[in-house]
């Protein structure tokens, strides 16, 4: 009788074992299925970059930088709080945003210049308006500007984009391609499409 009622309270946690995974992998594909492109602007170009060796063979890429007019709005991929704003000298100005859930999106090399004087702009024209740590921000919200600062000085202006979670970087470039994709549906057909980019 104890090995039965073992064996079926072992089967029963297996089963509610897996049910909670599978709401639990809902649960995060929903929030990757859904994410907002991460800078306002048509002409931006992004490839496959994660994980590409980089800082002369010392370490891996653990984002995507999508590149765009210096100054194109960074926007939040989803709802969240803004959990950190930071300037380091390899890193520039950036951003994380915690999206709850073990979920966090980092932008990075945020803009620092002003016309004619390189490197003079600082946070003020990094980070947008209203942004502060602590603060709420919802999908679409502008939170930034796209730049060159830290160790991107002198690139091609991007915005160096990454999603962690638990604290690892995580390969999300189909994702991002998905929401590129209906980023661009809604430039070219705004009143049908308006509902897949903004809430």
């Amino acid at each position: 009788m104890l090995k039965r009622t073992s064996f079926i309270f072992i089967l029963v946690f297996i089963f509610t074992s897996f049910i909670q995974q599978s709401q639990l992998n809902a649960k995060h594909n929903h929030f990757l299925e859904s994410m907002v492109f991460p800078v306002r602007n048509v002409m931006s170009h992004f490839y496959d970059d994660w994980g590409e060796i980089r800082g002369n063979g010392n370490r891996v890429h653990e984002g995507i930088d999508i590149r765009a007019q210096k100054g194109s709005p960074i926007v939040a991929i989803a709802d969240g709080v803004v959990n950190t704003l930071a300037f380091t000298e390899s890193s520039g100005y950036y951003i994380a945003i915690d999206h709850q859930n073990g979920w966090l999106s980092l932008y990075v090399h945020l803009d620092d210049d002003i016309n004619g004087n390189d490197n003079l702009g600082g946070r003020n024209t990094a980070f947008a308006d209203g942004i502060y740590l602590g603060g709420e921000v919802i999908a679409g919200q502008t939170i930034g500007y796209v730049g060159d600062s830290g160790n991107a000085d002198g690139t091609v202006p991007h915005v160096h984009f990454e999603v962690r979670y638990m604290g690892k970087s995580y390969d999300i470039y189909d994702y991002i391609k998905s929401s590129w994709e209906r980023f661009e549906k809604y430039i070219k057909f705004p009143k049908n499409s308006v509902s897949i980019y903004f809430k």
